[in-house]
C-alpha cells in the first residue's frame, strides 16, 4: 500500500482534517504482514520511507505522527508525487501493489496527470479518493480508470470511516489481477478496454458486440502469483434488453479515455462519440435529450457586456489558505468590460471573496413547515389524550 495525501492550500479548513482522517483510518488497518509507505504533497513532496516498508507497530506509528501533524499550506503539484508512488522499487509479484491517493484535484494540469499514470502504472492499481464538498470529480474518475482503481469521495468528516470502510473491504481481498479475455470463434468488440481487477463480492462486467453467438469466451488471470482461467460457453447465452445501451455507453467512455490518451484525436473522439450517441439515443456531452432554444436574445449590432460577478468558495475551503490575503475591492463600475460586437467575450473565472454571498432562496419554507408539523401532532396528542379521558369517564359514569 502506497497512500499520497495532499496537504496544498486548496485542502485548508474541514478538508485536510477529512484526509487525515482517513488516512490515519487506514494505517490503522494495515496486517503486519502488509508493506507500505506514505508520500505528502503540496508544491514540495515528502516520501516517508526510501521504499515500502512492514507495517509493524513501530512504523505504523511513525507514519501516523507524520500524517497527524500536516498542515494545509502551498501550490498543487501532483504529478511529482504521483511518480513517487507509481515508482515500484520491490517488484514484488506476489504482492498486490496498491496507491490510495486523498486529494481534492485542484489542479490544472490533468493530462500530464493522466499520461504519468498510462506510462508508469506496471503493476500498480490507482485508488483516487476525492476529499471535500467539490472535488475534481473529471480527474479522479478518469485516473482511477486509467489506474484500473476505483473512485470513492468523502464530502464530510461523518462519512470517513463509512466510505473508508467500503474502500479496504475491497483494497483487502483482491481475488484476480492481470485480466484478459478472448473469445474462441466470434469477432468481438470488448469494452471495457482496460479490465479491472476482480475483487471479493465484486461481479466482473464486459460488453462485447459480437459478429455470431457462437464458441467460447476465456478469461486469464492471477490469484496471488498463480494463473487462473475460466471458460464461459456462448451457446448458454440468456436473451437480454438494454445490452447494446450498455456497450455503446462503455465504446463511448473508452473514446474519451483514447481521446485523453492522444490515442485519438479531438476531432475523431466527437464522430466516435456522436455516431454511437445518435445510433443507440445516449446522451453525452454531445447530445441531450432537452430541446434548446436559440432564439437571439441580444439585438444584432448590441456590443456585448462583460460583468465580473462574486462567487461563494465550495463548502469547508479557506480563502486565505487557497488565494493568500484578500485583495482590495474593485469598484463594479470599474470592473464592467466590452468586448467588440462580431467576438465573443473571454472567460475568465468571477472575483471570489471571503464574504458570504447571498444567493436567491427558491427552496420551500422547510424549517416552518417542520415547526408548523409538530404544533400539529402535538395538538393531535392533546385531542387524543382529552378524548380518551372523556371515554373513561363515560365509562366510569
Amino acid at each position: 500500500m502506497v497512500f499520497v495525501i495532499d496537504n496544498s492550500g486548496s485542502m485548508g479548513g474541514t478538508s485536510i482534517e477529512q484526509a487525515k482522517a482517513s488516512l490515519l483510518y487506514a494505517l490503522g488497518r494495515l496486517q503486519p504482514s502488509d508493506r507500505f509507505n506514505v508520500i505528502r504533497f503540496d508544491d514540495t513532496m515528502d516520501v516517508l520511507f526510501p521504499a515500502s516498508v512492514a507495517a509493524d507497530a513501530a512504523h505504523v506509528g511513525e507514519a501516523t505522527s507524520f500524517v497527524s501533524a500536516l498542515q494545509a499550506r502551498g501550490g498543487t503539484e501532483m504529478v511529482p508525487a504521483m511518480r513517487a508512488a507509481l515508482t515500484d522499487r520491490i517488484a514484488d509479484t506476489s504482492m498486490v501493489r496498491q496507491i490510495v491517493f486523498l486529494t481534492d484535484g485542484a489542479i490544472g494540469n490533468e493530462q500530464q496527470l493522466f499520461e504519468t499514470i498510462t506510462a508508469m502504472r506496471g503493476r500498480s492499481r490507482v485508488f483516487m479518493v476525492g476529499i471535500g464538498s467539490a472535488p475534481n470529480t473529471y480527474l479522479m474518475t478518469r485516473a482511477s480508470e486509467l489506474g484500473r482503481g476505483t473512485f470513492t469521495h468523502i464530502g464530510s468528516v461523518d462519512q470517513v470511516e463509512e466510505r473508508m470502510r467500503g474502500l479496504f473491504a475491497k483494497l483487502e481481498n483482491p481475488a484476480v489481477t492481470g485480466l484478459t479475455a478472448k473469445f474462441s470463434d466470434a469477432k468481438a468488440d470488448v469494452t471495457p478496454a482496460i479490465i479491472p481487477d476482480i475483487y471479493r463480492d465484486e461481479p466482473l462486467v464486459l460488453a462485447a458486440k459480437l459478429d455470431k453467438l457462437a464458441g467460447s469466451l476465456e478469461l486469464k488471470g492471477h490469484v496471488g502469483d498463480r494463473p487462473w482461467s475460466v471458460t464461459l460457453s456462448l451457446k448458454n447465452a440468456a436473451e437480454g434488453k438494454g445490452l447494446s445501451k450498455l456497450w455503446a455507453g462503455r465504446k463511448i467512455g473508452d473514446a474519451e479515455v483514447a481521446r485523453t490518451l492522444r490515442e485519438m484525436t479531438p476531432e475523431d473522439t466527437d464522430k466516435t462519440v456522436l455516431a454511437l450517441a445518435l445510433d443507440h439515443q445516449i446522451v453525452t456531452r454531445l447530445t441531450s435529450l432537452v430541446a434548446v432554444d436559440k432564439t437571439p436574445s441580444r439585438p444584432e449590432g448590441t456590443p456585448l457586456k462583460l460583468s465580473e460577478l462574486p462567487i461563494n468558495l465550495p463548502a469547508g475551503w479557506d480563502f486565505t489558505k487557497v488565494f493568500g490575503e484578500r485583495p482590495q475591492q474593485t469598484p463594479a463600475h470599474l470592473r464592467e468590460r466590452r468586448a467588440d460586437a462580431g467576438q465573443p467575450a473571454a472567460r475568465r473565472p468571477a472575483p471570489v471573496t471571503s464574504d458570504t454571498i447571498r444567493l436567491p432562496k427558491t427552496a420551500t419554507s422547510a424549517e416552518l413547515k417542520m415547526i408548523a408539523g409538530l404544533i400539529l401532532i402535538v395538538l393531535a396528542l392533546i385531542v387524543l389524550v382529552f378524548k380518551r379521558r372523556q371515554t373513561l369517564l363515560t365509562d366510569a359514569a
